[in-house]
């Protein structure tokens, strides 16, 4: 019975050039687009019409486009650096406090790492950071825990907007690194489509042995989901394979 392929299916990336690393579903998949490019050379006599061709360059290049975000899925299948399982740094973005005998200790001070800015939260004018003797309008940033901040007698009383960043013990944290140029996160890429065509199931389903990634998109709108765009290009595998490509019909 006739197939036919509809919707995004399932896609599967799973790093190969390092151990024990886990898959990584590309979930909540918008699209995914496989392109088959080849070069063709040919051999022209006197006349316009070619009379032998011959194959050049192949490639075989994709792209997708995601919208669950994963730590590892990042890490293992472009950026390749050193992920750090609970420890992530997190940043407070406008944390409403009072100023009073001068000071202020923010509600996740016992783990702060950096300020990134004062405001006043009636005005929205920003405080100036100082080393030392803030006069009104200036600031003491914290050097550490507790993450104290402190401010000039006159601003007591004045509600503040703090800015900063500070750890927690959850999530992921991956540090990036300045690398050497060659080396690249090495991966195998599983595409499943699956369509029902009255009443039979028809799979189409693309197995790529080895895979580079040459670009990772991240895209922030204001009231729209963010849609990671991801590149990938398979190569030959060890044993100069590429793949398999397995349909239904």
């Amino acid at each position: 019975m006739t197939q036919f392929a509809f919707g995004s299916g399932t896609l599967i990336g799973k790093r190969t050039d390092v151990t024990g690393q886990p898959p990584a579903l590309l979930g909540t998949l918008q699209d995914v687009s496989l392109d088959f490019d080849r070069k063709i050379e040919t051999l022209l006599g006197q006349y316009n019409m070619a009379v032998a061709a011959g194959g050049g360059e192949f490639k075989i290049t994709g792209k997708a486009k995601f919208a669950r975000l994963q730590s590892t899925q990042i890490n293992n299948l472009f950026l390749g650096q050193t992920l750090t399982a609970s420890s992530m740094v997190e940043m407070t973005t406008g944390e409403t406090d009072t100023v009073a005998s001068a000071a202020v200790t923010v509600a996740n001070g016992a783990n702060f790492v950096e300020d990134l800015g004062v405001f006043y939260a009636t005005t929205g004018a920003q405080l100036t950071p100082v080393a030392a003797s803030p006069t009104q309008g200036q600031y003491i940033a914290p050097s550490g825990s507790p993450g104290a901040y402190t401010f000039n007698s006159a601003d007591n009383s004045a509600a503040m907007l703090i800015y900063y960043s500070y750890t927690i013990a959850s999530g992921n944290k991956i540090s990036l690194a300045n690398q050497l140029t060659g080396p690249l996160p090495m991966f195998e890429v599983s595409l499943k489509e699956t369509f029902n065509y009255f009443g039979t199931a028809k799979d189409l389903v693309v197995k790529l042995n080895a895979c580079v990634a040459p670009k990772l998109s991240l895209p922030f709108s204001n009231q729209k989901f963010t849609v990671a765009e991801f590149d990938f290009q398979a190569i030959a595998d060890a044993s100069n394979n590429i793949g398999t490509i397995s349909l239904s019909e």
